[in-house]
């Protein structure tokens, strides 16, 4: 209910446009207004640019891990710090440039809905998750593969080996599901990052039409009721998914334990 009065605040009778974003915000954030029940296209950046770091970055660090030192090292290394330097505001431009405007490998900006045309949809979307990931991807590569190597001089790592365990299942049973402790605690702050900062800008240099796009739009018109409701609106993701990090210690992390076991 907050949000919907923030959302239906007092509008000049000149800003029609800022009414309109109104109803665009409204119609995001809450399903039973909504006409064709779509996801707002910000949270589908944030949700599959997650998917997107998830399996690449982990894929990257852990293949760095186990060939620390070699070539596939180095030109996995020289790839994460090229995605870490770049920012989100240079990376989009280039890439709008080059294969949309030169090369046309991919359509214009704007927003395609999964109900009307799925291959659209794809298409439309891959610039952007492609953007969002980059840093990700290169950023979680190196606290992986720096997680992995300090695993593996572990007593308990040399002690599997021991009893005869494959490479393979020492790697991933072991020393990746030790290692991804750290990653997860970070993935916590790096979503709310996402839905407060680099996914505004990937949706304003798209053109796609989300909630981040509505929140640049009333910086530039100084409306103050937008953006606080904005502001909660991220922040409420930022709470939910760090109190799902909290759960995941559990699993990955033996010595965790919740609820009643906490107390034995």
């Amino acid at each position: 209910m907050g949000i919907r009065r923030i959302a239906t605040g007092p509008v000049r009778d000149d800003d029609e446009e800022g009414l309109h974003r109104r109803a665009d915000l409204l119609q995001a954030t809450d399903p039973g207004r909504r006409t064709d029940h779509r996801r707002d296209p910000g949270d589908l950046l944030a949700d599959d640019r997650r998917g997107i770091w998830h399996f690449f970055g982990l894929l990257l660090g852990y293949l760095s891990a186990i060939r620390a030192g070699g070539w596939l090292d180095r030109i996995l290394t020289g790839v994460s710090i090229a995605g870490i330097s770049i920012p989100v505001f240079l990376l989009a431009p280039v890439l709008l440039y080059f294969l949309t405007y030169k090369w046309e490998l991919f359509p214009n900006a704007q927003y395609v809905a999964f109900s009307e045309d799925p291959w659209e949809w794809a298409r439309h979307l891959i610039l952007p998750w492609f953007t969002l990931a980059v840093l990700s991807i290169g950023f979680y590569s190196r606290v992986l593969r720096s997680n992995m190597l300090d695993v593996m001089n572990e007593d308990y790592v040399r002690t599997a080996r021991a009893k005869g365990l494959s490479e393979r299942q020492v790697m991933t049973k072991h020393v990746l599901r030790n290692s991804l402790i750290p990653v997860i605690t970070l993935f916590g702050l790096d979503f709310g990052a996402t839905i407060a900062g680099t996914a505004i800008i990937t949706e304003v240099l798209y053109s796609i039409n989300g909630v981040g796009y509505y929140a640049a739009e009333a910086v530039k018109k100084f409306e103050l009721p937008p953006i606080m409701g904005v502001a909660i609106y991220g922040a409420f993701f930022v709470v939910f998914v760090n109190a799902l990090v909290d759960v995941a210690y559990a699993y990955l992390d033996p010595r965790v334990r919740l609820g009643e076991n906490a107390s034995e």
